[in-house]
């Protein structure tokens, strides 16, 4: 229409060169607003979003695809109330957590083997084939001859539950919501439906049913063949690929367009013999490269980005404004849909020139879809033909092949759930000291880790006894640092940096670190560590490289530790500065005393336990072995034994200040070493002792004396005073 209005207009105002500018500028605006609309291919079907709609469509899988299935079975929550406490007047606790079993299909088609499982983005089952919650799980194939799941058979009825066979599905029994917030979360898995790459051609032939029908050339790591039709299914393969009929009169098949196929010359499809002459052609059309894209985008799944969305672009040399879209449900790698789309690019302009060929009715041999070379030297395609009277119109058009191959691409950063192997974990007691106030109930310090960071904590059971039901008292997560010794530590001074001994420890994961603090820090309390049953502090942590630390600047034997200062390689050690160590309830604690309390673990969803005895020494309520004992004469040929009593309630040393005795009264237990029948032991009110001449003259040479502090709960360790 513009066309023809500017063409006036221009003949009016300028004449016939006016025309021709008019009638230049108004087929510009006839391009611009009559333009073909941009064909967009079928949208990408979105596979990541759970349903339990009636009557959803499960695709047909091919190669391995990310799915999030249909929930088809579902129990109610499973409620399960567990009661702690209230013993010895104080409140009972209730806590309550819930489970679910149900089926989610995946397929319409047989599968080969379900791989990874996401629940809320997050990995539920690794490649290892662990999960990370406690459940139990199995897979159906989709084969004819499946059995009824035995979980839905028990809750339906064996005459009311449905085998689903040919419908490939899942099913969980009793999986743990805690970690989700008690719900159900979105599921989505990592399906293998074939060994290996499908193409157009093979998804084809399985979805028509006749094998060899199809042909197929790109190859793709996975397909979702979805729609009321196989036509629908094929509808975003055919596009990628660029499949066509090829009709001729024994036989059909859908081929790519690079598909190898004779090309064939049209004199040999001429009753009278007589050679093409270009009378034949009776219309040629061109359409213009405004009419072609200026771009195609091409968006697929992607493997190396756990099967999230990607997308390439490709740019069509001379194309107009617009851009096309495709939207492939397919598995492709960044550099194969690149190339992809630089092939669809190249190949937008296959088609555009169009000829009809009159011939005579010995072309209608020629198959549909075929090639054909004309004199010049173009090859074309054939269309379509029409017979009219004696006469064959045979549409042409021009065949232009793409010659890309597989290109390197980059897939973008990856935003994916980290995969890791299965861990071997290891449970750690340690036994404190009284550390701040004086303690009434052992200080039994529970300590985890695993061998990388997918290990995520072990649910813990207590047990009293070999008699006793063993009680569940929590979860426990990683700690920061936890290890052993990889060499043997020599005691050292107490009270003084020690700067002669280093600690080699070797940590459970490598990925743990330690660090380094200044003097100030340290004497702030930085770097607190058990290792054994000694505290101690460092200053300087060198990394020796896969997971072995060496550490320095060392302050030994703290808070009364210093009678367990010598370590053998493998005593374990741990980081206290962590959140993730917690201790052991009180009463519980208190009947570790007995020597027959330990502590039953298992790693998270796992049901293998591991049984670990609880420390019976309870250091935290020994008092403080006494300190700077020595022996000065008295009178009458008697001597006395001093020393300073330490309090495990203040470590601290204050000058002119005494510290609290921490315990209910004050009381010294003194005996001789070796034993003498008839003498000792003592015991004092005060740290002192006076022994007589007489008593002395009946004491063996070479003895000792050895003190201890009587507290509340038990003896201090020893302080040994030689009587020479």
């Amino acid at each position: 229409m513009a066309t023809l209005v500017l063409t006036v207009v221009g003949g009016i105002v300028g004449g016939p060169v006016g025309a021709a500018i008019g009638a230049a500028v108004g087929q510009q605006v006839d391009a611009a607003i009559f333009k073909p609309k941009g064909r967009e291919g079928p949208r990408l079907a979105d596979l990541k979003v759970q349903a339990s709609t009636y009557g959803q469509q499960i695709p047909k899988l091919f190669g391995t695809m990310r799915v999030a299935g249909s929930v088809i079975w579902a129990t109610d929550l499973i409620e399960r109330r567990t009661k702690s406490g209230g013993g010895k007047g104080r409140p009972s606790v209730t806590e309550y957590s819930y489970a679910v079993s149900l089926a989610v299909a995946l397929s319409s088609r047989p599968i080969r083997a379900v791989r990874r499982i996401w629940a809320d983005g997050n990995l539920l089952r690794g490649s290892s084939g662990s999960f990370r919650e406690r459940c139990v799980f199995r897979s159906h194939d989709g084969g004819e001859d499946q059995a009824v799941d035995p979980l839905i058979a028990a809750a339906l009825g064996p005459a009311s539950a449905s085998a689903f066979r040919g419908l490939a599905y899942v099913v969980f029994e009793e999986l743990e919501l805690a970690a989700f917030g008690n719900r159900i979360p979105s599921l989505t898995f990592e399906v293998e439906a074939d060994a290996g790459p499908v193409d157009a051609g093979s998804v084809a032939n399985i979805l028509l049913g006749d094998p060899g029908r199809a042909a197929g050339i790109w190859p793709f790591g996975g397909y979702a063949a979805s729609g009321d039709r196989a036509r629908d299914a094929l509808a975003p393969l055919f596009d990628a690929d660029a499949v066509r009929l090829r009709s001729a009169s024994a036989d059909w098949r859908l081929l790519p367009a690079e598909a190898e196929q004779p090309i064939l010359a049209p004199d040999a499809y001429s009753e009278s013999g007589r050679d093409w002459i270009e009378s034949d052609i009776v219309e040629h059309r061109r359409l213009p490269l405004g009419a072609l894209p200026a771009s195609i985008r091409l968006r697929h799944y992607e493997p190396e980005r756990d099967y999230q969305l990607g997308q390439q672009m490709a740019i069509v040399a001379g194309g107009g404004a617009r851009e096309d879209r495709m939207d492939l449900p397919a598995v492709l790698t960044a550099g194969s849909a690149r190339a992809l789309a630089q092939r669809l690019a190249a190949s937008a302009t296959d088609g555009r020139e169009t000829i009809v060929w009159e011939a005579d009715l010995a072309a209608l041999a020629l198959p549909v879809g075929g090639l054909i070379m004309l004199p010049d030297g173009g090859v074309w395609r054939i269309a379509s033909r029409s017979v009219k009277a004696a006469s064959v119109r045979i549409e042409l058009r021009r065949y232009r092949p793409p010659s890309v191959t597989e290109l390197v691409a980059d897939p973008g950063a990856p935003v994916v759930a980290p995969d890791w192997p299965d861990s071997e974990g290891v449970v750690r007691l340690f036994d404190l000291p009284s550390m701040g106030a004086a303690a009434t109930a052992p200080r039994v310090l529970v300590a985890a880790a695993g061998e990388n960071d997918g290990w995520r904590g072990a649910d813990l059971w207590f047990r009293g006894g070999a008699d006793m039901e063993p009680v569940a008292i929590g979860t426990a997560r990683p700690a920061l640092a936890l290890g052993a010794l990889a060499a043997p530590l020599e005691p050292g001074p107490v009270g003084l940096f020690d700067r002669v001994n280093g600690l080699d420890v070797a940590l459970s994961n490598v990925a743990m670190t330690l660090e380094s603090i200044g003097d100030a820090a340290l004497l702030a309390g930085g770097n607190r560590a058990m290792v054994g049953g000694e505290l101690l502090q460092f200053g300087t942590a060198e990394s020796l490289g896969g997971g072995l630390w060496r550490l320095t600047g060392l302050l030994r034997g703290l808070a009364g530790t210093d009678d367990t200062m010598a370590h053998g390689a493998g005593e374990p050690f741990v980081l206290l500065d962590d959140a993730a160590l917690w201790l052991l309830p009180d009463d519980m604690a208190r009947q570790a005393e007995s020597g027959e309390a330990s502590v039953e673990w298992a790693r998270r969803g796992g049901v293998e336990l591991v049984d670990v005895p609880v420390p019976s020494a309870a250091r935290a309520l020994r008092p403080l072995s006494p300190v700077h004992g020595y022996m000065r004469a008295a009178a009458d040929g008697a001597i006395e034994a001093r020393w300073v009593r330490r309090s495990r309630a203040d470590h601290g040393w204050r000058d002119q200040v005494d510290l609290p005795i921490g315990e209910g009264r004050e009381l010294w237990q003194v005996m001789l070493v070796p034993a003498v029948s008839g003498l000792g032991p003592w015991d004092c009110t005060e740290s002192r002792l006076v022994l007589d001449a007489a008593l002395l003259a009946a004491i063996p040479a070479g003895s000792a004396l050895s003190i201890r502090q009587v507290g509340d709960f038990g003896l201090s360790p020893p302080l040994v005073l030689p009587l020479a």
